[in-house]
């Protein structure tokens, strides 16, 4: 679409890396502000700002207008990244239902996935009536988002906060977790999932593709990713008895299962990647849990922030890293040095429990 409107490269890249930015410079805050004020509130105006990006570009079709949508789509991902999960949270800690929190965000993420299949199949069908029709029906799914988000309960843990927000609170969330004996752990490997797990999604066709497969197999073969990040995300609370250690070994494979491929790097080797993918979605919602259960009410927001917030960091140096590499070398070369680097942060992590302890399974 933005090609179409006449964008020249420099400029869809801009409005990406504002995207970007946005969503990490606001990450932290946002989440702090859930924390002090009323967290359906904030998820709904996450919402509100994106139907007001859509809007945007309807309205003013141009590079400007496009940039500002950008922007607010990065608000609405800083908005809702961690917070929902904190509602959602408490609201079953009041009910004594932490135990069902696993499967409940698995199952979440599992329909967020369809719908976007849904939506993607929706956009593609309807494109021939015209880039507005398709960005007027987005608006109104955000806003009916917006309008679902308020009628979420009240998360009663953290109704009797509403302090006025400073860097106090940030500052104190950020020393409590980080001289916890266990919290930099978990968020250490969730932070390594976000990263890798989000950061290679747009980089298995082109390995599918660099192994000699023809399009219309690269496209079967995103679908099986898709299929089963899905299939992950539903029965992912199943391993929540698991010790870490068990995870961290579970990193270790992964790492040896791509560096295999890549070794290899003929199209059966897809059979091997393919999965990946879902397995990044079991460690993201598990230790997600851990976290959760870790963590007090009054900071549940800003620590889950500052969760996402590493992750970001890391993906985008990942990012850069393979790039360069692939740039450089090649794209089978970059996918091997992922391996390698999932190997090696598997055996760090490995290493430390050993040295420190492990955790109970949340």
């Amino acid at each position: 679409m933005f090609v179409a409107h006449g964008l020249t490269p420099v400029q869809v890249a801009s409005t990406l890396i504002a995207w970007s930015i946005t969503g990490i410079v606001l990450q932290i805050p946002a989440g702090a502000a859930a924390d002090r004020w009323s967290r359906r509130a904030v998820l709904a105006v996450g919402q509100a700002v994106r139907a007001a990006g859509f809007l945007v570009w309807v309205i003013w079709p141009t590079y400007p207008g496009f940039l500002i949508g950008m922007i607010g789509w990065g608000v609405k991902s800083a908005l809702t990244s961690g917070i929902f999960e904190a509602l959602l949270y408490d609201e079953l800690a009041a009910m004594d239902r932490r135990e069902s929190y696993a499967q409940l965000v698995g199952r979440t993420a599992a329909v967020s996935y369809v719908a976007v299949l849904a939506a993607s199949i929706g956009a593609f069908l309807s494109v021939s009536l015209g880039y507005p029709v398709v960005i007027l029906a987005s608006a109104a799914a955000s806003g009916a988002a917006a309008l679902a988000a308020m009628s979420l309960p009240h998360a009663r843990a953290a109704l009797a906060v509403h302090k006025a927000l400073d860097l106090t609170q940030i500052r104190d969330a950020a020393a409590f977790a980080f001289t916890h004996p266990a919290i930099p752990w978990v968020i250490g490997l969730a932070a390594v999932s976000i990263a890798f797990g989000g950061g290679l999604d747009g980089f298995w066709p082109i390995y599918a593709s660099g192994t000699g497969l023809s399009v219309e197999h690269v496209a079967i073969f995103s679908g099986v990713i898709s299929v089963g990040q899905i299939i992950a995300n539903m029965t992912a609370h199943r391993l929540r008895r698991i010790p870490e250690a068990g995870f961290y070994l579970l990193v270790l494979a992964m790492g040896a299962l791509l560096i295999l491929a890549t070794g290899v790097y003929q199209p059966w080797t897809i059979a091997i990647v393919a999965f990946v993918p879902g397995l990044f979605k079991l460690i993201d919602v598990n230790f997600d849990a851990r976290l959760q259960a870790l963590i007090p009410s009054e900071t549940r927001a800003t620590l889950g922030a500052i969760k996402t917030f590493v992750g970001q960091i890391v993906m985008t140096g990942l990012l850069a890293a393979f790039g360069a590499l692939a740039q450089a070398r090649s794209y089978r070369v970059a996918f091997l040095a992922c391996g390698l680097a999932l190997a090696g942060t598997a055996v760090v992590f490995l290493a430390a429990r050993r040295k420190n302890g492990g955790l109970d399974p949340a």
